[in-house]
């Protein structure tokens, strides 16, 4: 549905705005949107952008959230009086960086009509266009290779499978990715039918609703990523008419539903014969399959630097005594990125004009932000101070002025190699969830990745961390007895675990649910009817954020042990 209060004439081509202070994220936006045929204004500030939209009318625009002077919400905040005037409501999307990756909800409750993440994704960028611009205005490519993955998925699985009515196949392996995880979660889905029917059934008979709604919720989750559309509906609209204690509707659809949730275990029998995965419990502390090696990085440093003299050879004969292998560069933009992938660390030795050096700081701290690289500067203090002189000058990790203490620059980068390879080592993430098919399913999905250890209740995960300090927590929040807003509070107020990151994984999407949830400040949010690849994906994004904010924060607190700041 549009966002627009008042609907115009569409025009030939859909017009976005595009606001962020950095000319090359400017130029990347507008050149994918330019090849669907939509036409772009380009803004570098808060301000540009309030004047743009105070003579001109947009379809869309897409605010950066980080800039001087007037960040993205200052700027939507003004906008939303310029709207509140016109009576037109602009869709505003906010286009941030991996710090914000983590709060896509907080962003949404500041009034942003949602987020995309940069580098932004040119699939992600086509489904904000299509949700937010409905009416066309652009050339929509065909998706041939997602649409040809479906099909294969589907033709994979087997044909009995496709005459269950209650099934909608495709959902199922858009969730799931492919056939053999569709199996795997169907088998799981399966295999509790008998039992949570009977919870279900027991607990509407004697108006047990605290557990009833536990029960029905799990099971609308669940069944979300197994395809059983129709039952998850249903299962969503007996949760809502208990939470408005609408019991008399409850009496009323409980039955239908049971008997068209039981059809399914006859349907999906042989699933069960074939598929141990059924069976296979889920203990409090399970183990994340076979141990793996994580991956090792290559003791490599680029060295950015047009000065040849004995300065320049110092440094590198310092790093290759440490034991680096260092690629020595010009400072020619095409020069650099063609060995962007082959270096663990940068180091940038800036000489030229002011111009070309900002340009270049500013090009290696964004490539050293997006690959989570430590980068540093060694050279002429006011060379020095010029590079710094940029939007992401955070993302600097040390800098070295002239004359440069060597063996101290050496030892710097050995310790930040070693942080990096602490924390690309295999991640353990603890599961906390009530519903024991969730639990099934989401280990499966992430032990291929992760150490994965899950535990049923808040107090189990609790002993749990009595024991153990894993590097993430998913935690639901509707869950008996200790519900997740207490099971946060009760892990963060112990000094040994206050800093283990939490992201709530969870089927509550209402706002006033969301905002109840935000108000403690979790690491992070997800739903739980998300497709398999975006979890992967996003919990991904969150250790590359996480490497990220660990090593800047480590560069900046090693200032006391004498590095030069």
């Amino acid at each position: 549905m549009s966002a627009r209060k008042k609907t115009e004439k569409r025009k030939d081509s859909a017009r976005i705005l595009i606001v962020d202070d950095m000319a090359i994220n400017r130029t990347i936006l507008s050149s994918m949107l330019t090849t669907l045929g939509i036409s772009c204004d380009l803004a570098e500030s808060g301000r540009e952008c309030i004047d743009l939209c105070r003579k001109n009318s947009y379809d869309m625009i897409l605010l950066d959230h980080r800039m001087p002077d007037m960040d993205g919400v200052e700027t939507l905040l003004e906008l939303k009086e310029i709207f509140h005037k016109t009576g037109v409501e602009t869709p505003v999307i906010c286009h941030t960086a991996a710090l914000g990756k983590n709060y896509v909800n907080l962003y949404k409750a500041a009034g942003f009509a949602d987020v995309l993440i940069k580098p932004a994704d040119p699939g992600k960028l086509m489904v904000m266009l299509m949700t937010y611009i409905p009416d066309g205005g652009y050339e929509i490519p065909a998706d041939t290779e997602k649409k040809k993955h479906i099909e294969a998925e589907l033709a994979a699985l087997p044909a009995w499978l496709k005459a269950v009515p209650q099934l909608d196949l495709m959902s199922g392996i858009k969730h799931c990715h492919t056939a053999s995880e569709y199996m795997d979660a169907l088998a799981v889905f399966a295999g509790s039918i008998e039992d949570k029917a009977a919870d279900i059934e027991r607990f509407e008979k004697t108006e047990n609703w605290p557990m009833f709604l536990l029960r029905v919720h799990s099971l609308k989750s669940v069944g979300r990523l197994v395809g059983a559309v129709s039952v998850a509906e249903k299962a969503a609209d007996l949760e809502y008419a208990g939470m408005h204690e609408e019991y008399g509707l409850v009496h009323a659809l409980t039955p239908p539903f049971l008997i068209e949730y039981k059809k399914m275990l006859p349907r999906l029998k042989k699933i069960l014969s074939n598929k141990e995965l059924a069976a296979e419990p889920i203990y409090d502390e399970h183990p994340g399959g076979p141990e793996r090696r994580s991956p090792e990085l290559e003791r490599t440093i680029l060295f950015v630097c047009d000065e040849h003299g004995i300065v320049s050879r110092g440094i590198i004969k310092s790093l290759e005594n440490e034991g680096f292998s260092v690629i020595n560069v010009g400072d020619a933009p095409e020069i650099i990125l063609n060995h962007r992938a082959e270096s663990s660390l940068l180091l940038y030795y800036p000489t030229g004009d002011n111009d070309h050096i900002k340009v270049i700081s500013t090009m290696l701290a964004e490539m050293c932000r997006d690959d989570h690289k430590a980068f540093c500067l060694a050279g002429e203090p006011l060379d020095i101070a010029t590079a710094r002189d940029i939007h992401d000058r955070d993302y600097i990790s040390s800098v070295y002025p002239r004359p440069i203490n060597l063996d101290k620059m050496a030892s710097d980068m050995s310790g930040y190699f070693d942080l990096m390879t602490e924390n690309r080592r295999t991640k353990t993430i603890l599961l906390i969830d009530d519903d024991p098919d969730f639990l099934q399913i989401m280990e499966r999905w992430l032990r291929d990745a992760y150490d994965v250890d899950c535990s049923h209740s808040g107090a189990s995960a609790l002993a749990y961390l009595d024991r153990k300090r894993p590097d993430l927590i998913l935690l639901d929040y509707e869950m008996p007895g200790m519900n997740g807003d207490t099971v946060m509070r009760r892990i963060r107020s112990n000094p040994a675990n206050d800093r283990v990151p939490i992201i709530f994984l969870t089927g509550k999407n209402d706002k006033e649910g969301v905002m109840k949830i935000l108000e403690n400040k979790p690491d992070g949010y997800l739903l739980k009817s998300m497709p398999r690849d975006e979890l992967l994906d996003a919990l991904e994004r969150f250790f590359q954020a996480s490497s990220a904010s660990f090593l800047m924060s480590s560069s900046n607190s090693s200032a006391g042990s004498g590095l030069e700041k």
